[in-house]
């Protein structure tokens, strides 16, 4: 169940009534012909008082046959509902049941001038820093300002979807749904202005974010390329700049996710990732990150930093992987090709799909390279592991014996660490380091039993 959904009931009666319950409950025990005629009046100079005057007629004092209720947007705005194509997101705030007075402290009218037009309650910063202490003094200002380059962000999109839907033929099938785009995002934009969006940034934020990605898409059902511009504040890097930054929460350099440790700000600062990409856009801190989002940005066509994660690949390819056991040479591809020249990120990965990218620049004669390359390598491989598996098993039985041998040790040690260093970098990325670290670790490991075998 959402946050809020337990006082949606008070608040849904706050909207039916526009006003708040307590009010539209005396409204109900006075209708409005009777208020005036339930108020004393003060007698006369030397006098009784007067008589109260016949009730008005009906519907006389009824403020709302002229005035219309303009709190309910802000109201909506403040539950996290009435946008579009987002779920329900009630503020902070609201889910604790803060009020508007809460916030709106500053008076706007001088006291004299409001006991005659009423009086009306401005936000205050104050207000913020009387609750959260000093760091949140400026959070006010942020607030408004960067939903402010949010909506200049969004707004000329718009106007260029508008315009490319002008020049779409009406009967164009794709035209409607562009044209359909267009109207959520237009309604987005302006609920968020008009609604005041710093009542509940995090929807107004969302509900922004929602329709730059449709603006986006109505382009590109025209015809049009989506405008080029930097959005990746309303793609999601709103939180940092909103809150973080301000309330001086420290990114960290690195988080945990599935089982291992993931690089955090270089994600943010140096990649261009968004907070929302990988966390909840209303459930404050929740990761909404899978391996298949992480498989979206790092295995994308347009992902162009493979090296930067596949680190042991990119050495043994360049040959700048470090071993005793064989001379690293660059493979004889890595000053024609990069990582994409072999691998297909718009496909499943396969050795199927690395022979299609192989005949892609050679002649067909090619298509079996890529099987005899690897169906030799895994052989190479288990040779090598069945030979190093031998001689920790030798090595084991001598300690159990009590025997030392510290130079057999060493040997096993090198060709340990000579065949993890092939199995996880891969042979075929360099077929002939591989075959000179794997001959290596055989040697190493029949040097290793050979000692262990001398009395």
């Amino acid at each position: 169940m959402r946050p809020g959904w337990l006082v949606l009931g008070a608040a849904a009666a706050w909207l039916a009534c526009g006003a708040p319950v307590g009010a539209g409950e005396r409204a109900a025990a006075a209708p409005p012909g009777q208020l005036l005629a339930q108020i004393p009046r003060l007698p006369p100079a030397g006098g009784k008082p007067d008589e109260p005057p016949p009730p008005h007629r009906a519907g006389e004092l009824e403020c709302r046959g002229c005035h219309e209720d303009e709190h309910q947007g802000v109201v909506r705005m403040y539950l996290g509902m009435g946008g579009r194509g987002t779920p329900m997101i009630p503020s902070h705030m609201f889910q604790v049941r803060v009020e508007c007075v809460a916030c709106h402290v500053a008076p706007k009218e001088a006291a004299g001038r409001a006991r005659i037009v009423g009086q009306t309650f401005r936000p205050s910063e104050q207000a913020c820093v009387n609750c959260h202490g000093e760091k949140y003094r400026g959070m006010l200002d942020r607030w408004n300002g960067t939903l402010g380059k949010m909506r200049d962000i969004v707004t000329p999109k718009l106007a260029a979807a508008r315009a490319g839907l002008a020049a779409v033929d009406v009967k164009d099938p794709k035209r409607a749904r562009a044209a359909k785009l267009a109207e959520d995002a237009e309604f987005n934009l302006q609920f968020v202005t008009f609604a005041k969006g710093i009542h509940n940034v995090f929807y107004a934020a969302d509900l922004l974010k929602l329709a730059n990605v449709w603006l986006d898409e109505s382009a590109r059902l025209t015809g049009k390329s989506p405008a080029k511009v930097d959005d990746a504040l309303v793609r999601g890097g709103y939180c940092g700049v909103m809150c973080h930054e301000q309330a001086g929460v420290k990114l960290p350099e690195t988080v945990a996710f599935a089982k291992q440790r993931v690089p955090h700000a270089k994600h943010v600062s140096e990649f261009g990732a968004v907070c929302t990409a990988c966390h909840s856009a209303d459930v404050h801190k929740a990761v909404t990150a899978t391996a298949a989002t992480c498989t979206s940005c790092h295995h994308s066509p347009q992902n162009e930093r493979c090296e930067g994660c596949h680190r042991a690949q990119s050495a043994f390819f360049r040959g700048e992987a470090k071993s005793a056991l064989a001379k690293a040479e660059p493979d004889v591809m890595a000053k024609a090709v990069g990582c994409t020249g072999c691998h297909d990120l718009s496909t499943k990965h396969s050795r199927q799909a690395v022979t299609e990218k192989c005949i892609g620049c050679h002649d067909a004669g090619y298509r079996n390279f890529v099987a005899e390359w690897t169906t030799g390598a895994d052989k190479e491989v288990a040779s090598a592991t069945a030979a190093l598996r031998q001689a920790e098993s030798r090595l084991t039985a001598a300690r159990r014996a009590g025997r030392k041998n510290p130079d057999a040790q060493a040997l096993v040690k090198g060709a340990r660490e000579a065949l993890a260093l092939v199995r996880v970098a891969r042979p075929a990325h360099n077929p002939a380091l591989a075959d000179g670290l794997l001959d290596g670790v055989r040697k190493r490991s029949a040097e290793a039993v050979s000692k262990l075998e001398r009395p």
